[in-house]
């Protein structure tokens, strides 16, 4: 008898990690036309889920035409869909570089592969004429469906936007404004509370949220919402953000390959003042390595003078001098949580929630310390 499995800790709905369960051991052969599942009582049992969610599960399975009842016999699996060719789907991202990208595509192709979905991967180099682009072509490919990381800042592709695109598509990493589509992204709000809570436990009060002139940005406006709120429980007026750089968009990548310390001159200039911060939460860790540089140019010692945290745990952050004490950010279980969601779509399952977010993890490394 074939075993079934599901997680408890995941946020998508049991039935329906049950029902891509299925799909999944039927396309892949694990079960075979006319083979008897196992019965209701046996899966209360054995997943410690409901009857009621096992009976929801078969009854949507059913109409998709995957199983068969038998009055007194059981439950068996019909003839499986016939695979196609064309059975893929994209998966489009604003830039690829470093680890993060890598991981995300990983955990999403893994999903997508055991239900037989091969994945198409494109770079958008954060163009919105070319996201419109690549849509178009999915759809004209007859792709089933789309993982897209919005690569402008909050707005749509206007063919996205138009409600012209009937391909499904899930977003990860941010939510665009105005637009209804799943997402799953990070829980930045929760990381930068725990950002916050491990600087105030170190004994710092004077605190300054550093980032590049992108508040606009969902991901940075909760991480400051965290900021603030932390700074409020603790008695401290919230400070504005300190902003820092251009406001013309670029990836956290490339600013940080500016080799001009001019955009850096504010920051130093703060740090050098009898009102310099104790410890600045950054935005990401490129950003904490600016700060690092800033902190060394005004000559200053971090973590001595100057704790220095960042947010995204890159491949780059252990390697610092310090080491970079950062907030990790789980790429790989969002791009496998995206995927889930996008066969839950394609399915054509109604989510019941539109926004997911995955847990973050405190990294602490050599570049917090309690001030002096």
């Amino acid at each position: 008898m074939v075993e079934f499995t599901v997680s408890h800790q995941s946020s998508l709905p049991l039935h329906l990690q049950l029902l891509d369960e299925l799909r999944h051991k039927i396309k892949s052969g694990s079960l075979k036309p006319h083979d008897r599942l196992p019965g209701e009582w046996e899966l209360v049992e054995t997943l410690n889920i409901s009857r009621a969610t096992i009976q929801r599960a078969w009854q949507a399975a059913q109409d998709e035409g995957l199983i068969y009842r038998v009055m007194g016999k059981g439950t068996f699996v019909t003839e499986p869909p016939v695979s196609s060719a064309s059975e893929f789907v994209g998966f489009f991202i604003p830039e690829y570089r470093g680890g993060f990208a890598v991981q995300m595509l990983g955990g999403a192709e893994q999903v997508l592969r055991q239900h037989g979905y091969r994945v198409q991967f494109a770079n958008t180099d954060r163009n919105i004429d070319e996201e419109n682009r690549l849509l178009k072509g999915l759809v004209a490919a007859n792709a089933s469906g789309c993982l897209l990381v919005p690569g402008s800042r909050g707005t749509a592709p206007h063919w996205l936007a138009s409600g012209d695109c009937k391909l499904p598509v899930v977003l990860m990493d941010r939510p665009i404004n105005g637009l209804v589509l799943p997402c799953v992204s990070s829980n930045n709000y929760e990381g930068g509370l725990q950002a916050m809570e491990h600087l105030i436990e170190l004994g710092h009060r004077r605190i300054i949220f550093l980032a590049r002139p992108h508040l606009e940005l969902w991901s940075v406006s909760e991480r400051y919402r965290a900021y603030q709120d932390i700074m409020r429980r603790i008695g401290e007026q919230p400070k504005p953000p300190f902003l820092v750089g251009e406001k013309r968009e670029m990836s956290s990548f490339e600013a940080y390959l500016e080799h001009d310390d001019q955009w850096l001159q504010s920051l130093i200039e703060l740090l050098m003042s009898p009102q310099r911060p104790t410890a600045i939460f950054a935005v990401n860790d490129w950003m904490a390595l600016k700060a690092q540089r800033a902190i060394t140019l005004a000559g200053l010692n971090n973590p001595n003078d100057i704790s220095v945290l960042g947010f995204d745990d890159l491949d780059i952050a252990k390697y610092q001098t310090p080491p970079l004490t950062t907030i990790a950010q789980n790429a790989a279980a969002m791009g496998a949580e995206a995927a889930r969601r996008l066969l839950t779509l394609m399915g054509s399952e109604q989510s019941e929630s539109i926004l997911t977010l995955i847990p973050t993890r405190l990294i602490v490394r050599g570049s917090t310390a309690p001030p002096v």
